[in-house]
């Protein structure tokens, strides 16, 4: 059965409770709550490698977080978390803010989640004065930048970019990993498919 991230939002450690102010240093804590199981693949160091255990709990909690401060999550074909703040003008280019979620092994805690934490505590300080902006502010958390499962890095960002537009990637057989399971079979156990990955 094909993993969906943000199929059960829950609410945890972690978590905003009411009268707790958008901080840095809850943007650090929450990184630090990433750090450990079931937020890693592997117990006792930090590993997240895309479209694995570890990356599906994260995408879950760092969806309730997004909500939290006021937006609407969802995971785009690649695989990238986007929390979603709406603007006065809905046809507006949307400003981007955030970093990548995965890691490689034994990674420092703040390697890109503070980016993605930080971009949800800005959010979070806009709508809880009700301030909005003309433009929309996404936060987004690429799910590949680091490589550390497939032969290629920033996989996700060059999706969003439109870098990968016009290549038939579902003919690629190098994207595979270490225990030879294809990026199209890690895609579909997320209920994604690769044919729309860019």
């Amino acid at each position: 059965m094909p993993h969906s991230p943000l199929a059960t939002p829950t609410r945890s450690p972690g978590a905003r409770p009411s009268g707790d102010r958008p901080s840095g240093a809850r943007a650090v804590s929450r990184c630090d709550l990433l750090g450990e199981l079931p937020y890693s693949d592997v117990p006792g160091q930090l590993f997240r490698p895309y479209l694995g255990g570890g990356h599906a709990a994260t995408l879950d909690r760092i969806a309730a977080w997004m909500a939290e401060a006021g937006m609407r999550a969802r995971i785009d074909p690649a695989g990238n978390i986007v929390g979603r703040y709406e603007g006065s003008m809905p046809d507006a280019p949307a400003l981007l803010l955030g970093s990548h979620v995965d890691s490689v092994r034994d990674a420092g805690r703040y390697d890109g989640m503070l980016g993605v934490m930080l971009g949800i505590e800005t959010v979070a300080h806009f709508a809880e004065r009700g301030r909005r902006f003309p433009f929309a502010l996404e936060v987004i958390g690429f799910g590949d930048e680091e490589g550390s499962r497939f032969p290629v890095s920033m996989l996700c960002s060059r999706a969003v970019a439109g870098a990968l537009a016009g290549q038939d990637m579902t003919q690629d057989t190098t994207l595979v990993d270490a225990q030879g399971t294809s990026l199209a079979d890690a895609l579909g156990g997320f209920g994604l498919d690769l044919a729309r990955f860019g």
